[in-house]
């Protein structure tokens, strides 16, 4: 983004460690650079001690206070927490994941902030760190490992510092901020990520665009390579030939090939599919994806999929089958725009269907403590545990594999570490 806009000027918000890679990429491009440096108000600190002395332990969010945001990554621990916190407490509590719609998401801010709304406590992902001002006194990270993609990981430096920063505002009504977790195992960590600097970033992720991919699929076509006929064949094998020098390094494309798998055997054309693989989807709008794909290769416009009409949520799946249906509503108007002529009436019905599925989802929202829920955070964690100290060396691997149910998210994890741990025997 910083190399392609074509702007007067470009302002970079972030830490400290991308000072020196801006500046060179500023530099590249021959540009003018300035940089202005900003030093926190509020005092940030460290809890002396966890919320729990014992991680195996449920019931230490009954401790929560007014004020507070206890930070899980996974929509089924947020709301199992959220179950409990208000089992447990008079307190409420407002939800903020990424799935949930921008306007919910703001909803839910605008509740947590306002002192007279009956909502004092936050259980939120990482989406918090996305543009939204937030009165928090205390950070509670519920765990510091996560499932991303295909592994467990653990928070990185940065991400503890993002995250755990969102406590305590200026002239807000908690101008000290405060960082704690649940399992006193990982205390320790958070404190070393707070007290030291972030190491500096040295090179910067590079994309090819649809120009890029084309020069190399006539390459790859002139001199016979077998099996690079489909895009995502053709970006496997960009990556696996493709060298970066200087200050860049080729930018990850597993979301980009996902999609152009999806894609597999629509005949379109590579400047249409590439585009296509830029598109803000996941695994769950596929199907708006492919159908508005296969229109788009006969030359017709497209129209918005036939997934289920949006009905009041009965259970925490209904709810996330209400945000995969508004991201399609999203989908659809995106690629509205990217493929023109847009189909006036089919718009219509999307904005109609999306303002329907934000009102079932903040009516959801508002009673979950009606919703059908089986999930346990804690296990869940000593999971993600387990697996992320077995890879790295500090556990037995048989450990991972113990005392397992049937989450989705779950289900994924064991997955790709089964997988791993066969491969190396």
């Amino acid at each position: 983004a910083l190399l392609g806009l074509r702007c007067k000027e470009i302002h970079v918000c972030g830490g400290s460690e991308a000072r020196n890679i801006v500046r060179k990429l500023a530099e590249s491009c021959g540009d003018d650079f300035e940089l202005i440096e900003y030093e926190r108000f509020a005092p940030l600190v460290v809890a002396s001690e966890s919320l729990s002395s014992d991680p195996n332990k449920p019931g230490c969010y009954r401790h929560v206070q007014p004020g507070d945001c206890v930070v899980a990554f996974s929509r089924n621990d947020i709301f199992a927490i959220k179950r409990e916190i208000e089992k447990s407490t008079k307190y409420k509590c407002c939800v903020i994941y990424g799935k949930l719609p921008p306007q919910t998401r703001a909803e839910q801010a605008r509740l947590f902030n306002d002192p007279n709304s009956g909502y004092d406590i936050l259980v939120a992902s990482d989406a918090i760190g996305m543009g939204l001002n937030l009165n928090i006194r205390r950070i509670i990270f519920n765990s510091i490992f996560k499932f991303q993609g295909e592994d467990v990981v653990r928070l990185s430096h940065s991400e503890i510092k993002q995250i755990s920063g969102r406590a305590g505002r200026r002239n807000s009504p908690f101008p000290f901020g405060e960082v704690t977790c649940r399992d006193p195992r990982d205390l320790a960590y958070i404190k070393q990520c707070l007290s030291t600097e972030i190491e500096q970033i040295d090179k910067a992720a590079l994309l090819p665009t649809s120009a890029h991919i084309d020069l190399f699929s006539q390459g790859l076509q002139a001199c016979n390579v077998d099996g690079a006929t489909d895009l995502h064949q053709i970006l496997q094998k960009f990556s696996a030939m493709a060298t970066v020098k200087g200050d860049y390094f080729l930018g990850r494309q597993t979301e980009m090939q996902s999609i152009a798998k999806c894609l597999k055997g629509i005949p379109l054309s590579l400047d249409d599919a590439y585009t296509l693989c830029m598109s803000p989807t996941s695994k769950e709008g596929s199907f708006q994806l492919q159908s508005f794909a296969r229109k788009l290769s006969r030359g017709e416009v497209g129209g918005l999929s036939s997934r289920s009409v949006p009905k009041p949520a009965k259970s925490f799946d209904d709810l996330s089958y209400l945000c995969n249906i508004y991201g399609d509503v999203e989908l659809f108007l995106w690629l509205q725009q990217k493929f023109p002529p847009s189909n006036a009436v089919e718009q219509q019905a999307a904005m109609a269907r999306k303002e329907t599925t934000l009102h079932l989802i903040d009516e959801a929202l508002a009673h979950t403590d009606k919703l059908q829920l089986k999930h346990d955070y804690i296990r869940t964690a000593m999971r993600y545990r387990a697996i992320w100290e077995s890879e790295n060396g500090s556990m037995d691997m048989e450990s991972a594999l113990t005392d397992k149910d049937d989450e989705e998210e779950d289900d994924e994890a064991y997955a790709a570490f089964s997988e791993r741990r066969q491969m190396h025997g």
